[in-house]
């Protein structure tokens, strides 16, 4: 299963070598956002970034949403809001906004469908900065978690859901995973959980997720298994230090 996070990819593609020129920050970037992406996820096609020019980085955001869904256009909204502050928080980006790199982000639904876009660029983050009309006093993580579950919940192709992501307390990170009818008596077997639990280890997006968490002081992820009538199946926590 991997459950890596629409945001988390961004966090992933990290640029380490300062002196070299902005063209080459830039296709590095996109290659290791791309390739972070492909490995990552799960049952969503379309999310990837390209070079556009000299100074244009076009970002793709696949998101479980349906363009013609109601709610569809507020949700990605809430995901456009969320992206000055985890910016301002990574390095490699903000580098290449500095060195008048624009990020051309859209946020797509399940058919590729445009549903709102942003050009992010310095003015664009030195305006939000100053105003900051989106943050209401929250962190970035809290306001890219609200993002995230605004768009939740989000079917995986094993047939589980990701229905909310919650900070339940200053140092851990809780994902309730609704989990269809033919896995829940596996799941109820002594056995299924230390199994589990070495299959969520060895997933590569589970292994990023967890060490991008333990990087903004999460040192605890715990997974919540419910039935789709909300019963508790059983939880598993992971620590930091098993990654």
């Amino acid at each position: 299963m991997r459950k890596l996070a629409l945001f988390a990819i961004l966090s992933i593609a990290m640029l380490t070598v300062s002196c070299k020129s902005r063209t080459q920050k830039m296709h590095e970037f996109v290659n290791g956002f791309n390739q972070t992406a492909a490995m990552s996820y799960s049952g969503l096609s379309g999310t990837q970034a390209k070079v556009e020019g000299l100074d244009v980085i076009e970002l793709n955001l696949a998101s479980p949403l349906d363009i013609n869904d109601p709610t569809a256009s507020q949700a990605a909204q809430l995901m456009i809001s969320a992206l000055p502050a985890m910016f301002q928080r990574e390095e490699s980006m903000l580098e290449l906004i500095n060195e008048g790199v624009k990020f051309k982000v859209r946020i797509i639904d399940s058919n590729g469908r445009i549903i709102t876009d942003a050009l992010v660029d310095k003015p664009y983050l030195d305006k939000t900065q100053q105003s900051s009309p989106i943050n209401d006093g929250q962190s970035a993580e809290e306001t890219a978690i609200n993002a995230l579950n605004a768009s939740l919940p989000m079917k995986y192709e094993d047939g589980s859901r990701l229905m909310k992501i919650e900070r339940t307390s200053r140092n851990e990170l809780t994902y309730t995973l609704e989990m269809p009818a033919d896995m829940q008596e596996i799941l109820k077997s002594p056995n299924a959980e230390p199994l589990l639990k070495e299959v969520l280890k060895s997933d590569p997006s589970t292994q990023n997720t967890l060490r991008r968490m333990r990087g903004l002081g999460i040192t605890k992820v715990t997974y919540q298994l419910i039935t789709p009538e909300g019963k508790a199946i059983q939880s598993m926590t992971f620590n930091a230090s098993e990654f």
